[in-house]
């Protein structure tokens, strides 16, 4: 848990969940910026994982996740 939502943040969960989960295929998320900064997209990249999120203006694409 972190009072502020950072990019740092974002990425270390994705790092954590990956050492004691395995890897999945997609990651979905909202369009924060702290998901479409270099960092996190770069972490996902490396790992093979696809990077999955709505369009802007479109909220209803979450529907299908």
């Amino acid at each position: 848990m972190s009072s502020e939502m950072t990019k740092e943040f974002a990425t270390s969960v994705v790092v954590k969940a990956l050492r004691a989960n395995g890897k999945p295929k997609m990651i979905h998320s909202d369009m924060g910026s702290q998901y479409t900064s270099s960092l996190f997209e770069g972490t996902l990249q490396n790992a093979g994982i696809d990077h999955s999120y709505p369009r802007k203006g479109h909220p209803y694409d979450n529907a299908r996740i």
